[in-house]
């Protein structure tokens, strides 16, 4: 795939982290995809697996939003860089021990996205989880 197309699927796919998107995952990703996240304790594998973890996330941040700010194409690869950031408001359960307390939030990350044949197979990154633990208070400064 060339460059433009890359971003273009990086871009619709990464649009699975807005709140009650995650049925995209059936338009953009690999049954079989594998996804890793440092703080995420094991992989997750196939679409309905990976499902579950958003439908978690969503209930945590039931708005939150996701904002691309950059789209790095390897088109030799076939991978994509992805820099966003998320913001949302903590409004349901226990997230690092803190309760929900309607904070807003706003955490950056980077995700590399692989993609076969115009599906997403591997989606791997990383999340400043520890800006977000300060901002919901788990953390003081």
């Amino acid at each position: 795939m060339e460059k433009q197309d890359l971003k273009k699927i990086a871009s619709e796919y990464m649009q699975i982290w807005n709140a009650e998107k995650a049925f995209l995952l059936d338009k953009y990703a690999d049954e079989k995809i594998v996804v890793h996240y440092t703080h995420f304790e094991k992989s997750y594998v196939g679409i309905t697996n990976y499902r579950s973890m958003l439908e978690m996330t969503y209930d945590f941040f039931p708005d939150l939003k996701i904002t691309i700010n950059n789209l790095i194409p390897n088109e030799a690869e076939q991978m994509v860089t992805v820099e966003w950031k998320y913001d949302g408001t903590h409004k349901n359960g226990n997230l690092f021990g803190v309760e929900s307390s309607d904070k807003k939030i706003s955490v950056s990350g980077i995700t590399i996205l692989k993609i076969k044949n115009g599906l997403v197979t591997k989606e791997k990154g990383i999340v400043d989880n520890l800006s977000l633990i300060m901002q919901l208070g788990a953390l003081k400064r």
